[in-house]
């Protein structure tokens, strides 16, 4: 779905959508794992961090900054010097009995000294990922096939690990370097990557200049995913990557520049419950995006749908 060349339209969504975001800023950054890299100062633990944040950013964002406190409270100091000289018996010993969701010790483990061997053989991430991002004169690849390549590459590392063999079940670690290629939007590696490219503008870090902002994709999740429909900036119903890539193409109409910009305020929406599936007539009539917001619409278009009925599929306004 191409957003219609509607100017007024567009100008009420711009101008809404600059609203939420002037609302939205660093000071909420205790809400989110980005607070995570903006406690380092140097560029290199930044990145570090910034990767560890990025993958284990899932589940409800208490459980997600706990489990980063835990992880990262060894590594006070500087963590990409920690991952240079650590060792698979040291976060053996270090992370004994950890545990979060689909991870265990192993898959920390694994990924620690990915993230070494990373370090070792390129210099930094930033490196490592332009291998495939800019792999020939220069000229970027898109952003999928480069992730694909990159993710491909950092998975076949692994396989080098010694610990690898004696993980017996791989789910958790892969789990963490989610497969572009998949269906999956790669929330994860998308929020990596907007980290890391944009800015800096307080929040996002703009530690690599090399990458271009115009081919980020936006980090799609649920609450991300529901709002923009309710923006009819997408008429897709499952978050996959088609519809991560539906939606910027859609605000790249706005910002072709910097298609991702609103992706912290919006995700802010849901992440603090300001947006929710229970559509509360006040509470949407005091939203910077209620000019602008189908969600009531849809809730009595859902109402009035026979029972059996398939969804309606979102048109542009």
């Amino acid at each position: 779905m191409a957003l219609r060349r509607d100017t007024k339209r567009l100008v009420l969504l711009k101008s809404s959508l600059e609203q939420l975001r002037d609302g939205y800023g660093p000071s909420y950054l205790d809400s989110d794992p980005l607070l995570f890299p903006h406690e380092y100062p140097a560029p290199e633990d930044q990145e570090v961090v910034g990767l560890l944040a990025a993958v284990f950013a899932y589940g409800q964002v208490p459980q997600i900054l706990r489990n980063l406190r835990g992880i990262l409270a060894p590594l006070s100091g500087s963590p990409a010097r920690a991952m240079r000289q650590g060792s698979l018996s040291r976060w053996k010993r270090v992370y004994k009995g950890y545990a979060y969701r689909f991870q265990r010790r192993e898959d920390l483990v694994m990924l620690l000294w990915l993230l070494g061997r990373i370090l070792a053989d390129a210099g930094s991430i930033q490196a490592s990922f332009l291998r495939f991002y800019l792999p020939v004169k220069g000229e970027a690849h898109p952003m999928r096939e480069a992730l694909t390549q990159w993710v491909g590459s950092l998975r076949e590392a692994l396989r080098s690990c010694p610990a690898w063999s004696a993980a017996g079940t791989h789910r958790g670690i892969l789990h963490l370097l989610a497969d572009p290629a998949s269906v999956s939007p790669c929330k994860r590696w998308n929020l990596y990557l907007r980290w890391m490219v944009r800015g800096p503008d307080g929040l996002d870090l703009g530690l690599w200049p090399s990458v271009s902002t115009r081919h980020l994709i936006l980090p799609l999740d649920t609450h991300t995913a529901r709002i923009c429909r309710y923006l009819r900036l997408t008429r897709r119903t499952s978050p996959g990557w088609a519809m991560a890539e539906e939606i910027t193409r859609n605000l790249a109409t706005l910002d072709a520049c910097d298609p991702v910009r609103y992706d912290f305020s919006i995700a802010r929406l849901g992440i603090l419950a300001r947006c929710t599936r229970d559509v509360d007539r006040n509470r949407c009539l005091s939203c910077e995006l209620s000019r602008i917001c189908h969600a009531r619409e849809d809730r009595r278009t859902r109402a009035r749908r026979p029972a059996g009925a398939g969804k309606p599929r979102a048109v542009s306004g």
